[in-house]
């Protein structure tokens, strides 16, 4: 009797021939099978056998082991053996022990791993399952005994955008029930060095081993890479796309692009307001009450009607400005323009150019020039820090009209107000570094400041940062006026055509009426005396 601990058959020789033996499970272990005796039968090619009394024997040892002759004939004793069964993808092995003849040999470890090896495996034999069966030894359990080692699967590898990749502009409902088409996302607005993609490698995996000892590879992964326009530069690793201009991020069929130049149709319901890093053209119109923001440059094809129109470089308008008394057209550098009718504000700075200003007012540190086919300047302020060119100005109705050059009398004042501020931080300036010096020197002499000393140093190195930011700004902002000042005596009113009565001319903090009709003259300033003079 071998020690088994599941249920389990054996034959055995005698001299009047050969018997079987059921020997019922221990608790809560399955019982021996007919159809695995069965297969013992056709595997030791066991013939003459009666097979109804050994099925007999299986349902009679429920509680005890039944010994039942089932053939008269002997038998060749076979010892005990195992069946190993190969998974199609040689990635595992199942064994089935049989027990042996009662009396005959019984396997061991080695000759186990022997009988597996010499099957062609050479990794992932389980020697804790072959000492597990031969300490409990299950005959007829299917025993996992070798397994391969798998494939680590990889992953794919992908682009994390770092824009809205499908924008959908969608007006934005007030609380009081209204909409306002105003504010709608309907662009990626990007600024110079800001990251707009990161590119997550694919992870290849790692390659497993079958039974066999050969390689078992991973699932292909899918490969990416960066694909984009100008402008863009890739991280030293490889990992990030960069933007090398302030504008805006489209995506085009797994493409990235990048802009300093927006263009749009038309500044409307569907396009809302504008507010961009870069330069913006404009195809068609803009429509009133829109605004269109840009720190670059901004061109309109079209009609500008009451909108705000605010740039930091130049602005051109193909056609001109119906301004509706309510637009407002700001420019850090130059404006260009057909026409400039009934526009609130208007300031540039740098010069105007157009071909007429109608009912509107003008300021610009350059030269306000209309001097188109028309030359027209009828209406409104228009004021230049340096010149002011038209053919004509004013109209025969008289209409109020206002040409002003040179600097405003308010600009001269924020000049003197400038010139005494920064005398008074430059002095508080002197005090602030006397204190520090003081407390630093104590702190060298002591190794260390009391609490409230230590306090005082950090206040007055903050003041001090705080008064440096000051003296920076107002300084530019002076030197900036210092110039404007300095041109001031050149300034100047130039009528190619006829200059009308009722116009007033402003140099500075002087002012005269126009009374009679003027033609082909320039109007100057003299002291304090504002004179014509021939062109």
């Amino acid at each position: 009797m071998v020690e088994c601990i599941g249920g389990y058959f054996q034959f055995s020789v005698k001299a009047d021939g050969l018997y079987f033996t059921v020997y019922p499970p221990k608790s809560g272990e399955q019982p021996a099978t007919v159809a695995d005796a069965l297969y013992y039968l056709d595997k030791k090619k066991i013939m003459d056998c009666d097979t109804v009394k050994m099925k007999e024997a299986f349902s009679k040892a429920k509680e005890a082991p039944f010994t039942v002759k089932v053939s008269d004939a002997g038998a060749l004793e076979s010892r005990e053996f195992g069946i190993y069964t190969m998974s199609s993808d040689l990635m595992e092995m199942e064994a089935v022990f049989y027990p042996p003849f009662e009396g005959a040999g019984m396997l061991d470890e080695d000759e186990i791993i022997k009988d597996i090896q010499h099957l062609g495996v050479k990794n992932g034999i389980k020697t804790d399952v072959v000492k597990d069966f031969l300490a409990h030894r299950r005959y007829g359990h299917r025993y996992v005994i070798a397994v391969g080692t798998a494939a680590t699967e990889g992953s794919d590898g992908y682009i994390e955008y770092k824009f809205n990749t499908e924008l959908k502009p969608t007006p934005k409902m007030n609380d009081d029930g209204t909409v306002d088409f105003h504010t709608l996302e309907n662009v990626n607005h990007i600024r110079k060095g800001e990251v707009v993609a990161v590119l997550h490698p694919e992870d290849r995996g790692t390659p497993g081993e079958d039974l066999l000892g050969r390689k078992v590879m991973p699932k292909k992964v899918k490969h990416v890479i960066f694909r984009h326009g100008r402008d863009l530069t890739v991280s030293e690793d490889g990992l990030q796309l960069i933007s090398s201009v302030s504008g805006h991020v489209t995506l085009e069929n797994d493409k990235v692009f990048v802009s300093n130049v927006l263009e749009i149709v038309d500044v409307d319901n569907s396009t809302g307001d504008i507010d961009y890093q870069g330069n913006v053209n404009i195809k068609g119109n803009v429509l009133a009450g829109f605004s269109v923001k840009a720190t670059g440059d901004i061109a309109v094809s079209g009609i500008v009607e009451g909108a705000t129109i605010v740039a930091g470089g130049n602005i051109t308008f193909n056609r001109g400005v119906q301004g509706m008394n309510r637009a407002v057209i700001k420019a850090g550098g130059n404006i260009v323009t057909k026409f400039l009718e009934s526009v609130e504000q208007v300031e540039a700075g740098g010069s105007i150019e157009t071909d007429s200003i109608l009912h509107s007012k003008v300021n610009a540190k350059g030269s306000i020039k209309a001097a188109g086919k028309k030359g027209l300047i009828i209406g409104g302020e228009v004021r230049s820090m340096t010149l002011v060119e038209a053919k004509v100005i004013g109209n025969e109705l008289g209409t109020a009209t206002v040409i002003g050059v040179g600097v405003d009398p308010a600009a001269k004042r924020r000049l003197d107000e400038l010139q005494k501020s920064l005398q008074t931080m430059g002095a508080n300036k002197i005090q602030l570094n006397q204190i520090i010096t003081a407390l630093r020197k104590k702190q060298d002499l002591e190794g260390e400041l009391s609490q409230d000393k230590k306090e005082m140093l950090q206040k007055t190195m903050k003041n001090m940062l705080i008064i440096d930011k000051e003296l920076a700004e107002q300084k530019k902002e002076f030197e900036d006026l210092q110039s404007v000042v300095s041109e001031d005596s050149n300034a100047r009113i130039k009528v190619y055509g006829t200059a009308y009565a009722g116009t007033k001319l402003v140099f500075g903090d002087q002012f005269m009426f126009i009374k009679e009709k003027y033609d082909h003259c320039q109007f100057i300033k003299e002291r304090a005396d504002i004179k014509s003079a021939l062109l």
